[in-house]
């Protein structure tokens, strides 16, 4: 009974990333067939929409060779093959990464704008993408003993298939919820038709993407009843279906041994792989003129997914170790606190900047942006800080408390 108790989380994460693999494979080839089908005499594949449909590709390619290792992985294991725990590279492997994040942002800077070049341009983007989350999470757990290769492979494997599934979901509902109560106050106010044409209209008329709907929602919001629900809904319910959902694994790992620092390492592994699929969504959705900034700020918004989930996972790990459930509880309330502040914050640094807020001068929307920003960049710091403290702490824990091998 007890072999079998042990090898079920490892069956279960074999047919996860077979299915994986699957998926993966299916989407590429969907993909490129569909590439090619836009390509004959009467259809023509648009370069943003060839950029598109390649960099999802090789995206899904990446995440199949992912779980291609964590099948092995978990294959190994049910064979009662001894785990592997994992070394930290090498400082100069760092600043390998390093380098090559920044010859890709160079490269696709150059590229963006080249329309026969957008198959190179959607590879350039996929490693724009993963280069800077591989990196934050080597950095934020640099000096800490690592887990085993299926234990951190099935992290990031939940982390890319599962996780996101159950946060959009949940956001969904949420969203339905909120705005059925919105559109209930707004039809008690005789406004919500007028306004929903003007919103669709906009949408309608933008060729921009996503730039054109958030301009079209922020015209919505300055009625103060949709302005509050949109606070709501991004600075409170998302934030906090983000942080509990996103370390999924580490929930599957509460009735397992778990130390303290491998909590915090695998939050660090479940945040960056949710960094990795929200930075892709939103980058193909970017003009190509806009690309490498948005790249760049995609890979900061990255340093608060990855830091918020490895407090998270610290949190959960020590709350089971002192069993004192509390603990863990206070410190997702911290994360999801942190990334509603930030997400307040930036909602209100466009609404501030947005000049059809303003009807008195420019000068009181620049100070209300540049308020937001600066409170923003407050956030960032504070969020880098308690990822260094934790840290050292962990480091200094290793002292009194040396390595066990706990290889399951």
């Amino acid at each position: 009974m007890r072999c079998k108790r042990n090898t079920l989380p490892s069956v279960l994460l074999a047919i996860l990333s077979a299915l994986g693999i699957l998926v993966g494979l299916l989407i590429v080839g969907l993909s490129i067939a569909g590439a090619f089908y836009l390509k004959n005499d009467t259809l023509t594949l648009s370069p943003p929409d060839g950029f598109s449909i390649f960099t999802i590709s090789f995206l899904a390619l990446a995440t199949c060779i992912i779980n291609f290792f964590t099948l092995s992985a978990s294959l190994k294991y049910i064979r009662k093959k001894p785990g592997i725990r994992l070394r930290n590279p090498k400082y100069f492997v760092f600043l390998i990464v390093g380098f090559l994040w920044i010859i890709s942002l160079i490269a696709g800077y150059f590229t963006s704008g080249k329309s026969n070049l957008f198959l190179v341009f959607a590879f350039i983007t996929t490693l724009a993408v993963i280069f800077p989350v591989w990196l934050l999470v080597m950095l934020a757990r640099s000096g800490l003993p690592r887990s085993t290769f299926q234990r951190e492979l099935g992290t990031l494997t939940i982390g890319l298939l599962i996780s996101p599934m159950i946060i959009i979901t949940l956001e969904i509902i949420a969203i339905i919820i909120i705005g059925v109560g919105v559109v209930f106050a707004l039809g008690l106010r005789n406004q919500f038709p007028v306004q929903l044409i003007e919103v669709f209209t906009s949408l309608s008329a933008s060729s921009n993407g996503l730039e054109g709907v958030e301009n079209a929602l922020i015209d919505l919001m300055r009625d103060p009843l949709i302005a509050a629900a949109a606070f709501l809904a991004l600075g409170l319910v998302a934030p906090m279906i983000e942080e509990i959902f996103k370390p999924m694994a580490l929930w599957l790992l509460l009735n397992r041994p778990l130390r303290d620092d491998e909590g915090y390492t695998l939050g660090l592994i479940s945040g960056g792989a949710f960094a990795l699929l929200e930075s892709a969504g939103m980058i193909i959705q970017i003009s190509p003129e806009n690309w490498l900034t948005a790249v760049i700020l995609r890979s900061g918004t990255g340093v608060l997914h990855i830091g918020l989930s490895g407090l998270v996972g610290f949190g959960l790990a020590s709350s089971k170790r002192l069993r004192k459930p509390g603990r863990g509880i206070s410190f997702v309330l911290l994360a999801g606190g942190l990334h509603g502040l930030w997400n307040s914050l930036a909602l209100f640094s466009g609404l501030a900047s947005f000049p059809a807020m303003d009807t008195i001068g420019g000068n009181q929307i620049n100070m209300g942006s540049i308020i937001a920003i600066t409170l923003m960049g407050l956030v960032f710091v504070f969020v880098i800080i308690l990822n260094i403290f934790i840290n050292r702490y962990l480091r200094r824990q290793q002292i009194f408390q040396p390595l066990t091998g706990n290889l399951r």
